[in-house]
C-alpha cells in the first residue's frame, strides 16, 4: 500500500508528459528499435526534469541488467496493470503487445476526458456566469433596491421584503460575507474531492448526480473491465489482477469492491459467492446482468473473454452518454437560471404595481 502511495505523489507535477510515455515506447517498439535505444530517444523529446531524471535511471538499471518491468517499478511513475503487463510481457515475449494494450487504454481514457471537458465547458460557462451576476446582484444591487424601497413606505409583498432583508445584509456585512463565501466553497471541494479520508463524499455525490452519475459509473465499469480482460488475457493472475485495477480506479467505491473481491477469491471463494457476501456493493459496482456474465464465464473457464466484453460495452455506453450530456444539463440549468430572474423580476415588479395602485 505504501509503494502504491508512493507512485501515485510521485506522478504528480511530473507533468502531461508520462501519460505519453508508454505509448511512444510501444510505438519505438514496435518499429523494431530496442528498449535502451526507445528510452533514450523518449527521453531527449521530455521536457520535465524530474520525468527525464527518473527514465535516466530506468536505462542505467536496465543496463545494469534488471528486467524491463522491475526498472519501471523503480521509477514510481508506472502503473501497477503498465508493470503487470510489461512483466508478463517479458516472461512471454508479448512484451510489444502488452504495452500496446496499455497505450490503447490510456487513449480510450484521454479521448473520454477531451469529450467530458468538451461537453461541460458550456455548463460550467454558465454556472460561472450565473455566479457572478449573483454576486453583484447581491453586493451590489439589491443594496440600491434595499434603500429605495425603504424610503417609498408602501406594504411590500414576501418575496420583496426576502430581497430586501438579502440587500441589507449584504451591505452590512458584504466585507465578511463575501470572501467567507469563497474560503468555504473552496474549503468544501478540498474536503470533498482532495483529503483522502473525506474524499468518498464528493464521489458519492458525482456518482449520484442526475446524467452526470451514470456516466461517470459506465465509464469507469468499462474501463475497468477492459484493464481486467487485458491483463488476465495476457496471463496475470486473477487475483493479482483484481488488486491491480482496484488501484487503477479512480473512485473509492470500486477500489474497495475489486479489493474484496480479490481476496474473496484469494481465500478459495467463486465470484458468485463473493458477489453474494457483498451484495450491495456488488450492485453499486456491476449491475445484476454484468454479475451473472462474470458467474457463468467462471464456471465455463472463459473470465478474461467476460471482462473483456463488459469494459467494450459500457465505454461504447459512456461515449454515447458524454456526446448527450450537454442535452440533459441544459435543460436543468436553464430551469434554475430562470427561475432567479423571475425571483428578482416578481420582487421588484409586485411593489411598483402597488405604488401606481395608491397612487391612482
Amino acid at each position: 500500500m505504501r509503494n502504491r502511495s508512493l507512485r501515485k505523489l510521485a506522478m504528480i507535477g511530473i507533468g502531461a508528459e508520462k501519460d505519453f510515455l508508454v505509448e511512444n515506447l510501444s510505438v519505438l517498439l514496435n518499429s523494431g528499435m530496442d528498449v535502451l535505444a526507445s528510452l533514450s530517444a523518449i527521453s531527449q523529446e521530455i521536457k520535465s526534469h524530474r520525468l527525464k531524471k527518473r527514465i535516466t535511471a530506468m536505462v542505467g538499471d536496465i543496463e545494469n541488467g534488471e528486467p524491463i518491468w522491475r526498472a519501471m517499478d523503480r521509477t514510481e511513475v508506472f502503473s501497477g496493470q503498465t508493470i503487470a503487463l510489461t512483466r508478463i510481457g517479458e516472461d512471454t515475449g508479448r512484451l510489444v503487445e502488452n504495452l500496446r494494450v496499455v497505450a490503447q487504454q490510456q487513449q480510450k481514457d484521454r479521448l473520454f476526458r477531451s469529450k467530458i471537458i468538451g461537453a461541460m465547458s458550456y455548463p460550467v460557462f454558465i454556472v460561472v456566469m450565473g455566479a457572478g451576476v449573483g454576486s453583484w446582484v447581491l453586493f451590489y444591487l439589491l443594496p440600491q433596491l434595499a434603500d429605495t424601497f425603504d424610503s417609498l413606505n408602501i406594504p411590500l409583498p414576501f418575496i420583496t421584503s426576502l430581497m430586501i432583508g438579502a440587500g441589507k445584509f449584504a451591505r452590512d456585512h458584504g466585507a465578511v460575507m463575501f470572501p467567507a463565501m469563497v474560503a468555504s466553497a473552496i474549503v468544501t471541494f478540498v474536503v470533498c474531492f482532495v483529503l483522502p479520508k473525506t474524499k468518498a463524499i464528493g464521489q458519492w455525490f458525482l456518482l449520484t448526480l442526475p446524467g452526470i452519475g451514470p456516466m461517470l459509473r459506465d465509464a469507469e465499469t468499462g474501463r475497468i473491465g477492459y484493464l481486467l480482460g487485458s491483463l488476465l488475457s495476457a496471463g496475470v493472475d486473477l487475483v493479482d489482477g483484481l488488486h491491480s485495477v482496484a488501484d487503477a480506479a479512480n473512485f473509492l467505491r470500486y477500489q474497495h469492491f475489486y479489493h474484496r473481491v480479490a481476496d474473496a477469491i484469494e481465500e478459495g471463494q467463486t465470484f458468485e459467492q463473493a458477489f453474494h457476501a457483498k451484495r450491495r456493493q456488488s450492485r453499486h459496482a456491476l449491475p445484476i446482468p454484468m454479475q451473472q456474465l462474470i458467474i457463468s464465464s467462471e464456471r465455463s473457464g472463459n473470465i478474461p473473454a467476460a471482462f473483456t466484453s463488459i469494459g467494450e460495452f459500457y465505454q461504447y455506453k459512456s461515449d454515447i452518454a458524454a456526446k448527450n450530456i450537454t442535452v440533459v444539463l441544459e435543460p436543468i440549468m436553464l430551469l434554475f437560471v430562470g427561475a432567479g430572474v423571475l425571483f428578482l423580476a416578481l420582487a421588484v415588479i409586485l411593489p411598483i404595481y402597488s405604488l401606481i395602485g395608491g397612487i391612482e
